[in-house]
């Protein structure tokens, strides 16, 4: 006589409720090997292996939909191999949507956001839309001081060309340039003390001066007076 199990331990032996396999019956996806008179429902070996494909599907985040075709079709291998194929392509998107999202609460978690800018919503909302401004004039900073390098290097081998009075010149130059790339920079941010709240931009001296990360200067706080690590984002 073949293994047999009633549906409660069907039920305990992949892990799901009763109410699962039930509704998985009324979808037709897979039925009891047979129903006594009584209404008891048994299941054999092939209805477990069916219950646990299905369930190893879902986990996968196919629909039920998909799966029913899948069982019922004579060619459920190449199907099979179609939907891994954009469900994988489906996945690897909501992958990446949450990554970008992970890096967002990241971000968030690095700007150490006072507790009045969290109240203000809008405020976060314009923090972050600077920020985002903020990494395309960086990009565009790094694309002006490559040309600088190269400006400066094209000098250089010139020197050996002509004559050595021409370093004067090329060094000038370049001075100028980084000059006017830090002034232009300076233009374009401005700081959050993390101490007050306070937006205020410092004198282009303190500016350059002040130590600094990628994302944060030392500054004095105009409105509170405290010196610390502010937040650099992008002027309007």
């Amino acid at each position: 006589m073949p293994e047999r199990y009633t549906i409660g331990e069907a039920a305990k032996k992949l892990q799901v409720s009763t109410r699962t396999l039930r509704f998985y019956e009324e979808k037709d996806l897979v039925r009891p090997a047979y129903t006594e008179e009584n209404g008891y429902r048994f299941y054999e070996k092939d209805q477990i292996r069916q219950l646990e494909l299905i369930l190893f599907l879902k986990e996968l985040g196919f629909s039920l939909k998909q799966i029913k075709m899948l069982i019922q079709d004579e060619h459920g291998s190449q199907s099979l191999e179609l939907l891994l194929k954009e469900q994988y392509q489906e996945n690897q998107r909501k992958i990446d949507e949450i990554s970008k999202k992970q890096a967002k609460i990241e971000h968030l978690q690095k700007i150490k956001l006072l507790p009045d800018v969290l109240t203000n919503y809008s405020g976060i909302t314009d923090i972050m839309r600077k920020e985002n401004r903020l990494s395309a004039l960086r990009r565009k900073m790094i694309f002006w001081c490559i040309l600088l390098i190269l400006g400066e290097l094209i000098g250089i081998s010139l020197l050996y060309a002509f004559k050595v009075q021409m370093s004067v010149a090329v060094i000038g130059i370049t001075v100028v340039g980084a000059i006017a790339l830090a002034k232009y920079y300076y233009d374009h941010v401005e700081y959050v003390c993390p101490n007050c709240g306070d937006v205020f931009i410092p004198s282009f001296l303190a500016f350059n001066l002040a130590p600094h990360t990628p994302k944060f200067r030392k500054l004095t706080c105009p409105k509170c007076g405290k010196r610390s690590y502010c937040l650099e984002i992008s002027r309007e």
